[in-house]
């Protein structure tokens, strides 16, 4: 079984507000002991588990790690899951919005506040909103889960993917000047997670990145000549 202890103990001692001393001397052991358990080097006597976990007010699952695999493997099913429907062949026009769109809303009552879902669905909503006679509703959904994104402490890509959405949402409402706001806030291509990557990856994970980033800037040339074409 995959545990997550390493992880565990780091977020419980800062939920808590304690130190790796602290830690230690409940358990009367060494402070290198706990560092050591932190950095992954080692874990925790399975006699010390039921200590640790009443420390924490937490259950041994918990501490382990075994509730968030559980977590992680759920959000992965539902992800394949959307895949499938989204992007299977035959596509239609729509690639079977409709489909996703209700899968994620119904993930994000198993997984409220979720920004991988949040995002994914509003820029569903968006889409769907282009084509619709009832674009307003669409729109005014897809930008209240951006906000809810952005109005939360959460990881620099879901608040990126939450501003990219916002802007096309406001230009497409004719709301140039907020767009503008948020465009000119925006990284540029060298400042992107994907450039950064580049430089720090190495292999088969380079080798990976590098043709992701390859496909991604066809697909933004691809979408500029159609633009640029628009004014012949």
């Amino acid at each position: 079984m995959e545990i997550r202890i390493t992880e565990q103990l780091k977020k419980y001692r800062t939920v808590k507000g304690n130190t790796q001393e602290d830690l230690a001397q409940y358990l009367g052991i060494s402070t290198q002991a706990v560092s050591k358990w932190e950095r992954g080097e080692g874990y925790p006597d399975i006699t010390l588990l039921h200590k640790i976990a009443f420390y924490y007010t937490i259950t041994v699952d918990e501490l382990l790690g075994v509730d968030e695999i559980k977590k992680q493997k759920r959000i992965d099913e539902i992800t394949d899951e959307y895949n499938r429907i989204r992007y299977h062949e035959p596509q239609d026009k729509d690639w079977h919005i409709d489909e996703g769109i209700e899968l994620i809303r119904s993930a994000l009552k198993e997984f409220p506040h979720n920004d991988f879902f949040s995002q994914l669905l509003a820029s569903d909503l968006w889409w769907k909103g282009r084509t619709s006679d009832n674009k307003e509703k669409y729109f005014e959904e897809a930008r209240e889960l951006c906000i809810d994104i952005l109005s939360r402490p959460t990881e620099q890509r879901w608040r990126n993917c939450a501003n990219e959405i916002l802007l096309v949402i406001y230009a497409d409402m004719g709301q140039k000047e907020k767009a503008l706001e948020i465009a000119y806030q925006m990284p540029t291509p060298r400042g992107s997670m994907e450039y950064a990557l580049s430089y720090i990856l190495e292999g088969h994970e380079l080798r990976k990145r590098l043709e992701e980033n390859v496909k991604l800037f066809k697909d933004l040339l691809y979408e500029t000549q159609n633009r640029l074409d628009n004014f012949k």
